[in-house]
Formats: C-alpha cells, structure tokens, sequence
C-alpha cells in the first residue's frame, strides 16, 4: 500500500467510516512503514484534543448573520434559476409555434413531391436557394442587430421581473397559508 492511500484510509478510520478489510490493510501498512506510524499518532493526538473540547454555541447575532447570508444566497439562486427556466420556456414556445408555420409554408409551396420528382438538381437549386435566403437573413441581422439585441434584452428583463413577481407572489401565499 502506498502511503497516500494509507493517510486517506486514517482520516477514514478517525472518522469512523473504516470497513473491517481496510482497518486490517492499514494496520499493516502501519506495522511497516514509520513515517505512516508517526504521522497516525500525530493525527489520533489532534483528533482527540478535538473530541474532548468543549463545544460553546455562537452567539446568537452572528448565527442570525450567518441565516440571514444563506437565505439571501438562496433567494438569489431561486431568482436565477427561475429566470433562466422562464426564458428557455419561452423560447421553446417560440420555436415551437414556429415548427407548424414552416411545415405548412413547406407543405403550401409543394415542396416535398418537387424533390422526389425533380431529384438531384431541384435538391442543388433548394440549397442554393437557402443559401441566398441564408446570406439575407445575415445582411438583415447586420442592419438590424442592435434593434434585435434591445427587444432580445427587453424579453429577459421581462422574463426577470415576471419571475419576480411570480416569487414574490408564491412566497406571500406561502406565508398567508
């Protein structure tokens, strides 16, 4: 056995989580190597000076700061997360109501029984038209990208303060009931 597992085996035994076969392993590892022996005296030495010191409670304005931080941390956690969830659900709303619209457009345009009749060159003259609708698509976002980002950024601090309120409301009904 190698040392470092021999230490990580005497942390486990001093804190009592030590099966039967590793006690015994450890025991001989002990009975051979000195400098393991010395540093499990060292080690059950402190150990017992904390076992036997007295335990004092904190005093009561610092357990009241101490709740006070661990409340705020998971309010602040909740909010976060709360966003987070209602801005991805509302954007998978938003793809999902598009997914119908683009299969009745496809559908509409007839372009299912095109490909299958046209065959390779329908398929090279769609991708090149995707393509041109893709570079559009990029020159508009170009022009109206800023435009974008302030509606993009007013959506989540929407989102934000929704779930605010829907928080705040949650914990009013929490307390009234």
């Amino acid at each position: 056995m190698r040392c470092k597992k021999a230490t990580e085996l005497m942390m486990a035994r001093l804190d009592d989580q030590l099966d039967y076969q590793s006690a015994l392993l450890l025991d001989e590892h002990l009975e051979a190597c000195s400098g393991c022996r010395a540093e499990w005296r060292r080690m059950y030495a402190l150990d017992s000076l904390f076992r036997s010191a007295p335990t004092i409670s904190a005093p009561l304005n610092l357990r009241v700061q101490i709740t006070r931080r661990i409340n705020r941390r998971e309010r602040a956690r909740r909010i976060v997360v709360g966003s987070l969830t209602l801005a991805l659900g509302t954007t998978t709303l938003a793809l999902l109501s598009l997914i119908p619209i683009a299969l009745g457009f496809a559908a509409n345009l007839g372009v299912a029984p095109a490909l299958l009749i046209g065959g390779v060159e329908t398929a090279s003259q769609l991708l090149t038209l995707l393509d041109a609708v893709a570079r559009l698509i990029i020159v508009l976002l170009d022009h109206f990208a800023v435009p974008f980002i302030v509606v993009s950024m007013g959506s989540l601090a929407l989102a934000v303060l929704l779930n605010g309120l829907w928080i705040t409301a949650m914990r009013r009904l929490h307390i009234a009931g």
